[in-house]
């Protein structure tokens, strides 16, 4: 419906990033180390990655994508596990 008038909608979906409001979750640190032993790039994601996905999106480059959700996870999403 927006599409018309310009307006695009993504959306970024993170991996797990330790903050402070991660620490409060039960196990994360586990998390963390599954994310580190099975992503193709075998680590975890840091917020500035998920913030330069965010300005692709929004500036020039990303001006023909609309209704997508942009996996910024270090490829763990294709592991299937």
């Amino acid at each position: 419906d927006l599409g018309p008038q310009g307006i695009r909608v993504n959306a970024i979906s993170a991996g797990p990033i330790k903050t402070l409001a991660a620490a409060g979750i039960s196990g994360f640190s586990q998390i963390l180390q599954t994310y580190r032993d099975r992503a193709p790039l075998r680590r975890t994601v840091e917020t500035s990655e998920v913030a330069d996905a965010a300005i692709f999106l929004l500036g020039p480059a990303g001006r023909a994508i609309t209704a997508e959700v942009l996996l910024v996870d270090g490829g763990f999403h294709a592991m299937g596990v």
